[in-house]
């Protein structure tokens, strides 16, 4: 599972495209904190911001997320640090700016003040991931003032925020999180789940299901529900338990594609349309249903432990029941494969970094953030 951190800070640099102006100089925007802020991590985090801007413009007819001019003077609604913001998007590109490096700060700040250190591997990886996006875009990189080097650095900072995390709250960090608290987190803010899929989409054709169609996969799916009510045993991990979804799966996933109008499913394919896993937070996000709910969680919880549910997912049609997490693993099992470190204190302490960040003596240069000024953004070289 991909660590927030490092994830963010891949957002941020794949964002990038192209970025800025041709000026080289100054090297620096000044500091925060006694933490100098290179021209190049400036350029990451105002193209960033504008991106975010872009997409929440309100542009006249004609007017494209590609006419930077006209970005900057849209108004634009977003949030900024949790508080909903209406402004231009000059200045909304400034602010969400100054919070990028703020956070770039802290970090640096924090690494240092833990004496932490990074591993060969994270490093590796930063360099990797920043030697990919340069083979991918060194030319537009390199026509804006961005360099290789700026990417890796970035991409460093979202390493070293990920060692401040383990150095704060790991095993071995100054407060590491409790076994309690672990499993307070499972039970609470995971669904450890059973699911079997009736696919909606015909994975050959990538062809949704006419309404029509998706009707009788409904109806099969009413089916299969009953089948596994009445056959499943509520012990996830018990053999009878996989063989009841095993056979579901064979029986009625096939049904299903044929429905579709799929000549070319092989049946044993069935066997990657169930199986069990734990849902953090972060994946049950994904399922926000845009009113408030969740249509994973209200469906499980609705129905309680150990019962079946239906629920579509717009591309498949989940049959799922909620199964007590410490009743199919260990703690220690669960941080074997999942990162719930992660899930369960980068928000918190993400939020940390950023108020630490605006709390540091500001000394940053306006003669040089406006060489820099987000109107000499070019979107193409």
């Amino acid at each position: 599972m991909k660590k927030k951190f490092i994830s963010l800070g891949l957002a941020l640099a794949m964002l990038l495209g192209v970025a800025g102006c041709n000026i080289t100089t100054p090297a620096t925007v000044g500091s925060i904190g006694g933490v100098e802020i290179p021209a190049g991590i400036y350029l990451l985090a105002q193209y960033n911001a504008y991106s975010t801007a872009a997409s929440n413009a309100d542009l006249a007819t004609g007017e494209t997320s590609q006419d930077v001019s006209a970005v900057l003077k849209a108004s634009v609604t977003g949030t900024i640090g949790g508080e909903e913001v209406i402004t231009d998007g000059a200045d909304f590109i400034s602010r969400l700016t100054l919070r990028a490096i703020e956070y770039y700060a802290a970090v640096e700040t924090k690494f240092d003040e833990l004496g932490a250190t990074l591993e060969d591997a994270a490093t590796s990886e930063a360099a990797e991931n920043a030697d990919s996006m340069w083979e991918s875009n060194g030319d537009l990189y390199e026509a804006n003032g961005i360099s290789k080097d700026t990417l890796e650095t970035y991409l460093l900072n979202s390493q070293k925020a990920q060692a401040c995390l383990e150095y704060m709250y790991g095993e071995n960090g100054q407060q590491p999180v409790t076994e309690a608290e672990y499993e307070e987190f499972l039970e609470n803010d995971c669904r450890f789940v059973d699911a079997l899929f009736l696919p909606l989409m015909d994975t050959s054709t990538y062809a949704f299901a006419s309404s029509e169609q998706a009707a009788s996969i409904d109806s099969l799916a009413d089916e299969c529900l009953a089948d596994l009510q009445s056959g499943a045993p509520a012990d996830a991990n018990s053999t009878s338990a996989y063989m009841v979804m095993y056979q579901a799966a064979l029986e009625y996933v096939p049904e299903a594609m044929e429905i579709l109008g799929s000549t070319d499913f092989d049946k044993s394919q069935s066997m990657y349309y169930f199986g069990s896993q734990l849902y953090t937070p972060s994946t049950l996000a994904s399922y926000d249903d845009g009113n408030g709910g969740n249509t994973i969680t209200d469906a499980l919880d609705a129905a309680g432990y150990g019962q079946w549910v239906k629920v579509n997912l717009g591309t498949s049609i989940a049959l799922m029941r909620k199964v007590d997490p410490l009743q199919q693993g260990t703690v220690s099992n669960y941080q074997t494969q999942y990162d719930l470190l992660s899930e369960l204190k980068s928000d918190d302490f993400t939020n940390e970094l950023y108020a630490e960040g605006a709390a540091m003596e500001h000394n940053l240069s306006d003669s040089a953030m406006n060489t820099y000024k987000a109107s000499n953004i070019k979107r193409k070289v």
